[in-house]
C-alpha cells in the first residue's frame, strides 16, 4: 500500500509539473473569467450562458487533459526505460499500473475541483444561481474523467501514446453519441445491422449518461436516483478497463 501510494504521488507531482497541465488550468481560468466579455451580448439568457459556457470550456479542456495524460503515461515509462528501475523494488506491475492511474485521477479531480471553485465564483459575481443541476454536471464530468483516465491506461498498455490517444478520442466520441447509435440501430430495418448497432452500443462507453450541461444550463430537475446509477456504472465500467489494464501491462514484454 505504501508502494502504491508513493507512485501515485509522483505520478500526481509529475503531472502537476508538466508545461501542458499548467497551461490547461491557467487556459481554463482565463476562459471561464471572460465570460462577461461574451455575456454583455446575451443579457436576456445570462443564465443559460454563463453556465453553458463555463461547463463547456471545463468539460473540453479537463477532457482533453485527461486523454493526453493518460495515453501517455504508461508508453513514456516503457519508451524511458525508467519501468525497469521501478519494478526492480518491490511493486508488482499491477500495483505500478494502478498507482499511475491513480496518480493522473488524483490529478484530474484536483483541478475539477479548482475549475469548479472558479466557476463558482463567476457565477456568483454575475449573479447566477448555483443550482442542484450544475452539481450533477460537474458531477458527472468527474466520473467520466476517472473513466477515461481508465481507458488510456487500458489502451496505453497495449499500444503506443498516438494510437492510444486516438482511440480515446475515437471512444469519447462514440460514448457521447451512444444512445443515438442505438437509437439509429432500433430503427434500423436491417436486422444484422440493428444487432450489431446495439452490441456496440452495449460494449462503448456511454458517457452520455453522464452529461448533464444541458440539464445545468435551463436548470432542469435532476434525477438523483438516475444520476446515482450513472455513476455507478462509470466506476464499474472504469474497474473492468483497469483490470483489463493490468492483465496486459503484465503480459507485455518491455525487452
Amino acid at each position: 500500500m505504501r508502494a502504491i501510494f508513493a507512485i501515485a504521488l509522483a505520478g500526481f507531482t509529475e503531472a502537476r509539473r508538466n508545461r501542458v497541465t499548467v497551461l490547461i488550468a491557467v487556459f481554463a481560468l482565463v476562459m471561464l473569467l471572460s465570460t462577461t466579455i461574451i455575456l454583455n451580448l446575451a443579457v436576456f439568457t445570462l443564465d443559460r450562458v454563463a453556465t453553458d459556457f463555463g461547463l463547456g470550456v471545463m468539460s473540453l479542456l479537463l477532457v482533453g487533459l485527461t486523454i493526453f495524460l493518460s495515453s501517455n503515461q504508461l508508453s513514456r515509462e516503457i519508451d524511458r526505460r525508467t519501468i525497469f528501475l521501478v519494478l526492480s523494488q518491490p511493486v508488482s506491475r499491477a500495483q505500478f499500473v494502478f498507482a499511475r492511474t491513480a496518480g493522473t485521477v488524483l490529478t484530474l479531480l484536483v483541478l475539477l475541483v479548482a475549475m469548479a471553485g472558479v466557476f463558482w465564483v463567476q457565477m456568483v459575481s454575475l449573479r447566477v444561481p448555483v443550482t442542484a443541476a450544475q452539481f450533477a454536471a460537474i458531477g458527472g464530468l468527474g466520473a467520466e474523467l476517472v473513466l477515461l483516465a481508465c481507458l488510456g491506461a487500458m489502451l496505453s498498455s497495449v499500444s503506443g501514446p498516438l494510437v492510444s490517444s486516438l482511440c480515446s478520442v475515437g471512444l469519447y466520441l462514440i460514448g457521447h453519441g451512444a444512445s443515438d447509435l442505438y437509437l439509429i440501430a432500433s430503427r434500423s430495418k436491417s436486422e444484422g445491422f440493428a444487432a450489431v448497432g446495439k452490441a456496440l452500443y452495449w460494449a462503448v462507453p456511454q458517457l452520455d449518461r453522464l452529461d448533464y450541461k444541458l440539464q445545468a444550463a435551463y436548470d432542469s430537475a435532476i434525477d438523483w436516483r438516475q444520476f446515482t446509477m450513472s455513476v455507478a456504472y462509470a466506476l464499474v465500467y472504469a474497474a473492468v478497463a483497469m483490470t483489463l489494464a493490468i492483465v496486459a501491462f503484465e503480459r507485455a514484454d518491455f525487452k
